[in-house]
C-alpha cells in the first residue's frame, strides 16, 4: 500500500496539574501554550521547520523501534518525546540555571542528545542535529 493512512495528530500528556506542566514547558523549553476552554487543555502547535532552505532531509516524527535496553533516566517509562533544539549548549545552560537534572549531553552519529524529565516524570529527549 502506497498511501499513508494515518498522520500524527498530536501527542497528549496527561497531568493532575496541566497548567503547571504547561508553564514548566514554557519556562524550560520556550514552548508556547494556549488554554482552550473547549478542550480544557493547554495546546501547543508545531510547524515543520527546514534547517536549510535547500534541505531535502526528512525527519522521523514517530517511530517504533526495538530495544533491549529501556531508558534508564526514568525507569518504567515506555516512550520518549524528542524535541529538536537549535543550540544544545544554550538550552542546557538555561535548564541548569532552572535547577533541572540533566543526563548528558552525548554526541552520536545522529547529533547531540541530552535527557531531562518534566515535573510529571515524562521522559524528554533533547536533540541537536
Amino acid at each position: 500500500m502506497n498511501k499513508l493512512l494515518a498522520h500524527l495528530g498530536g501527542v497528549f500528556l496527561y497531568s493532575e496539574n496541566p497548567k503547571a506542566l504547561a508553564e514548566w514547558y514554557t519556562r524550560c523549553l520556550g514552548m508556547e501554550y494556549v488554554y482552550t476552554a473547549e478542550n480544557k487543555a493547554y495546546v501547543a502547535t508545531f510547524n515543520y521547520h527546514e534547517l536549510e532552505k535547500t534541505a531535502t532531509k526528512r525527519y522521523i516524527v514517530w517511530s517504533i523501534s526495538h530495544t533491549d535496553k529501556r531508558p534508564t533516566f526514568k525507569e518504567g517509562k515506555l516512550f520518549t518525546i524528542n524535541y529538536r533544539v537549535h543550540d544544545m549548549n544554550a538550552t542546557l545552560a538555561h535548564l541548569r540555571e532552572l535547577g533541572i537534572d540533566i543526563k548528558g549531553p552525548e554526541t552520536h552519529e545522529q547529533g547531540t542528545f541530552a535527557w531531562i524529565s518534566d515535573p510529571d516524570g515524562n521522559y524528554v529527549e533533547l536533540w541537536q542535529e
